[in-house]
């Protein structure tokens, strides 16, 4: 990978959770055996005392938009399913542009195979940094919960808006979603494109 894909990506990660994540000297876990997930995106888990493990999705291919395009991260925070807090995973999808063309536009709106999904979560959050040559990195962040999540995961066409702009998640960014939701908790029994290929 490019140093300058790295540092892209890397400056991503920091804004994208940098709310979540408190700072304190991290622990890496063990690297996990291979995946039988189908994709590009990086995976790790990392352990402080203040929060507790936390696994984050980073995926270096770009998502296109028709202004552009987006790249996906997304985090949760170990829990026991079975405990009372409501399993959820903050996603977030982050442009680099030479402006602001987002800062309005704080709806984050998912379709499952062409059909709408509301659900309650956290609203959507925006923030902006700067990045390398002179980019402005705006990152949407929401909390989705878990029940949505295996709605999303099991469908074959995912698709996103915010604000006025859509664009449809690749094969490859959802089975990395696919691989994050089922670190989640017990993965459901089927999932819907288990036989498909990374594109």
């Amino acid at each position: 990978m490019k140093t300058s894909v790295k540092f892209l990506l890397t400056s991503i990660m920091l804004l994208a959770f940098a709310s979540f994540v408190p700072a304190q000297k991290k622990r890496a876990c063990p690297v996990p055996p291979p995946s039988p997930f189908k994709h590009d995106g990086a995976i790790a888990t990392s352990f402080d005392r203040a929060s507790g493990m936390r696994t984050t999705l980073e995926h270096p291919r770009i998502i296109s938009a028709p202004d552009g395009g987006f790249y996906l991260t997304a985090s949760f925070r170990h829990q026991s399913a079975r405990g009372a807090t409501r399993l959820t995973l903050d996603v977030a999808f982050i442009s680099a542009s030479k402006s602001a063309r987002y800062r309005d536009s704080h709806n984050l709106v998912f379709y499952a195979d062409g059909k709408e999904l509301p659900f309650v979560g956290s609203a959507a959050q925006y923030q902006t940094t700067k990045g390398e040559h002179g980019l402005l990195l705006e990152a949407t962040r929401v909390t989705v919960p878990y029940d949505m999540l295996i709605k999303l995961t099991q469908s074959r066409q995912v698709a996103a808006r915010i604000g006025s702009t859509q664009f449809a998640l690749s094969n490859n960014h959802l089975e990395a979603l696919r691989e994050l939701v089922s670190l989640m908790a017990p993965p459901p029994s089927t999932w819907a494109t288990a036989s498909s290929s990374a594109r």
